[in-house]
């Protein structure tokens, strides 16, 4: 019987390195391992967030239709619209399946319309900068800048490029504007949105901020206010000087808004010299906005809705934005 030559034992060199490449074989299978992992996880949670927000942004449309039924409903009800009124009453938190709706409806002829300045009959635009003047000083803004700022309004919402006579700008003075700014042309049409008013000349942040709870960007020209529904501020605005009657109105609206244009006079409302004319003021309103919050699981989409609500036949939506995370 032969015997069996002895085991060479590899040289300790060479047992290092096979150790080495042993682990590092090993690292890289579990570096794998881990990357697959990772990207089945993420490509969960991705799809789990595009349900979800699939989901928030279908609950946000049901709220929008929600709403054409709230105002159907209120114009059955009302020829008038105010702050206790059914569309008036905003929901805060409803729970839904995974998440929460939230969301209010706000009347756009509440506030003042940006608008109403592109009005081609100067002295009706005289008497909306004059409500636009005193709205400044209810802000503690400065008035001597609402006169302005009026005309540049005009000249970016009119058709033309002839300058206003005080201090309107059209074309050639923002082309003319240097860096860091860049040059930009007037819209020359009615305002889209309010956010519009931030490229008109004399606008800042400051301004901009004050007057946002105030204003609207409307489809059309020389739209009322609706008194009962405008803030306090703007109601204040709609007369030269402030009468013990208005205060009483404001007081007492909640309860008991104005039903008709007539009662204004019967209650001594803006009867004054240079105070807003009846044709500037309603009791009722046409044009309303949604603004609606879904909140499903991690995602969330708002909705913003712009309603038309005509004297005959259904709402409509003339505008809709939306963002989502």
């Amino acid at each position: 019987m032969m015997n069996k030559p002895p085991r060479t034992a590899l040289p300790r060199r060479q047992r290092g390195i096979a150790l080495i490449t042993a682990i590092l074989v090993v690292s890289i299978a579990v570096i794998a391992a881990t990357a697959v992992l990772s990207a089945g996880s993420l490509a969960i949670q991705r799809t789990a967030t595009l349900q979800e927000t699939e989901k928030a942004w279908w609950y946000a449309i049901g709220v929008e239709a929600w709403v054409k039924t709230i105002l159907q409903r209120d114009a059955k009800e009302n020829k008038y619209d105010g702050l206790s009124d059914i569309w008036a009453q905003p929901v805060d938190a409803l729970p839904v399946e995974q998440g929460v709706l939230a969301g209010r409806i706000i009347d756009e002829q509440g506030r003042f319309n940006l608008n109403n300045f592109g009005v081609t009959d100067p002295i009706v635009r005289k008497e909306w900068q004059d409500i636009f003047t005193r709205l400044f000083e209810q802000l503690k803004l400065d008035p001597a800048l609402a006169l302005p700022l009026s005309e540049a309004i005009t000249d970016w919402v009119d058709a033309d490029q002839n300058p206003t006579p005080y201090d309107g700008a059209e074309d050639n003075e923002y082309l003319a504007l240097r860096p860091p700014a860049v040059p930009y042309r007037t819209a020359n049409r009615l305002m889209q949105s309010v956010t519009e008013l931030m490229a008109v000349k004399g606008i800042n942040k400051d301004i901009y901020a004050a007057l946002l709870p105030y204003i609207s960007a409307l489809p059309r020209t020389d739209v009322p206010i609706n008194i009962n529904t405008a803030p306090e501020a703007l109601v204040l605005a709609l007369e030269v000087k402030t009468s013990s009657d208005t205060q009483s109105f404001l007081k007492e609206r909640l309860q008991k808004p104005l039903e008709t244009p007539g009662e204004m006079q019967t209650k001594g409302l803006f009867t004054g010299p240079g105070d807003a004319k009846p044709a500037r003021l309603s009791v009722s309103s046409s044009y309303f906005q949604l603004r609606a919050d879904a909140s499903i699981g991690s995602s969330h989409v708002a909705i913003y809705c712009l309603f038309y609500r005509p004297s005959q036949g259904d709402p409509v939506v003339l505008a809709r934005s939306t963002d989502s995370e």
